[in-house]
């Protein structure tokens, strides 16, 4: 009779368990956006699944600046996208949260000052964004509005010497974001910043940070790309 009674009980007690952790392992994640200049505009929650394909998950309107959007759990690597208008590919932002409760902040009309906060992978990213923003990417843009300028004006001198500021700025940038990867090669921002950029870069640099990283997915994500540009499988 003993041995029924203890039975009983770690069932119970297994069953309370099972309960009790459950409980605190929600199946969804919330999204709150808090985005000036966007008031009643609607707004819609996407996961990426490849380059030519998305799929809405939620959508809502955005009100006194704030809208909560949610998500089932997905694999802790999904790419989400937020879009103004569903069949948008471009003036969208993309962005992870690993399932955790996620915040972006910003002007509807900024995304690349945008922050998101929540996912401890997500952080790394920004601030890295945050530095190439500053460091590189800002420069350069001023140093094309200079190059316009000289080039509307006339000016042949300033223009050679314009350009060259540009394509030192340049090649700096994309050493930045190759060291980012290989400063990166365990983790899947590696594989994905490789793929963001697999156009832009040489292709001997592709080839030369793809086999540096951890994952056999990273070779995945740009065999298409070798295959259709340089018919290599």
């Amino acid at each position: 009779m003993r041995k029924i009674f203890i039975l009983a009980t770690s069932v119970l007690l297994t069953a309370a368990l099972l309960i009790m952790f459950g409980c605190n392992h929600p199946k969804q994640f919330e999204l709150t956006l808090k985005l000036d200049n966007a008031e009643g505009q609607s707004v819609y929650l996407c996961k990426h699944i490849d380059d030519n394909t998305d799929a809405v998950i939620d959508s809502s309107v955005i009100s006194d600046k704030t809208a909560v959007l949610t998500a089932p759990n997905d694999n802790p690597q999904t790419l989400y996208i937020i879009k103004f208008n569903k069949n948008d590919h471009c003036g969208i932002y993309t962005f992870f949260t690993e399932n955790q409760n996620t915040t972006i902040t910003g002007n509807r009309d900024d995304m690349p000052h945008w922050t998101v906060k929540g996912c401890p992978t997500m952080d790394i990213l920004m601030a890295h964004h945050e530095e190439s923003m500053k460091l590189y990417e800002e420069p350069i843009m001023a140093a094309y509005m200079e190059l316009e300028e000289a080039g509307l004006a006339g000016d042949t001198v300033k223009f050679a010497e314009t350009n060259d500021q540009v394509q030192v700025l340049i090649e700096k940038y994309f050493n930045y974001q190759a060291d980012f990867i290989r400063n990166h090669a365990d983790s899947y921002l590696g594989h994905y910043m490789l793929d963001d950029m697999k156009e832009d870069l040489d292709f001997e640099l592709v080839k030369e940070l793809a086999s540096g990283l951890s994952n056999l997915t990273a070779f995945q994500l740009i065999r298409s790309y070798w295959k259709e540009n340089y018919e290599l499988y």
